[in-house]
């Protein structure tokens, strides 16, 4: 779960990758300036306008938050595959990256999200595990270094193998691998018994990670 994104999947097995829920940061951005406005220009009753635009805002963010976690759920049962979600806990307290980013992370309803994807999980038999997020974000998936950087809030480089990939994507892929039990550190291909011997991409007619 991430702020531009606020669900990345990716399936460790091909590396395919689904990004979800962009438009629930332009719903609040929205409303956002919807409320400043009415502020501003001191509307008869305001209070009330501004809390049925919350009211409306609210709805608007759950039904999107329904048919992402849907969404998920039903990938998970078509590969018959769990899902592996990292654990946000104390996030908002760890981060402070300006005001703005910031503003951004305390909106997000990531708690939410991941209710929605835990019930409709349990409801299909799909086995949900919440592992430790730490060290994720600035650890290559591929090669396992942290001699990484990240390039404003999308792009994540690594020095030592050269991989550029959306950082959203890489931290997603190391989540996925802890969850299989194994260290972050190692190279993907080691990352499960299926991957021990990874073919080319050209051999399995899949995208290279």
């Amino acid at each position: 779960m991430g702020v531009r994104w606020i669900a990345t999947s990716v399936v460790l097995l091909n590396c395919e990758t689904k990004f979800y829920g962009e438009e629930v940061w332009e719903i609040r951005e929205h409303y956002k300036m919807l409320r400043k406005k009415i502020g501003k220009k001191k509307v008869r009753k305001g209070k009330q306008v501004i809390k049925r635009i919350g009211n409306k805002e609210s709805r608007k963010v759950e039904d999107r938050l329904h048919k992402i976690s849907r969404e998920i759920v039903e990938d998970a049962k078509e590969r018959d595959a769990i899902i592996a979600i990292g654990d946000l806990r104390g996030i908002r307290e760890q981060e402070d990256k300006g005001r703005r980013f910031n503003g951004k992370l305390h909106k997000f309803p990531f708690d939410k999200l991941k209710r929605f994807i835990e019930y409709k999980a349990e409801w299909e038999g799909i086995r949900v595990v919440e592992v430790d997020e730490r060290d994720t974000l600035k650890t290559c998936n591929r090669c396992g270094s942290q001699n990484t950087k990240r390039v404003g809030q999308g792009k994540f480089v690594c020095r030592d193998c050269g991989l550029e990939d959306n950082a959203d994507k890489n931290g997603a892929s190391n989540i996925a691998k802890r969850a299989l039990g194994k260290s972050i550190r190692r190279p993907l291909s080691e990352a499960g018994a299926l991957l021990a011997v990874p073919r080319t991409p050209a051999e399995k007619g899949e995208a290279k990670c």
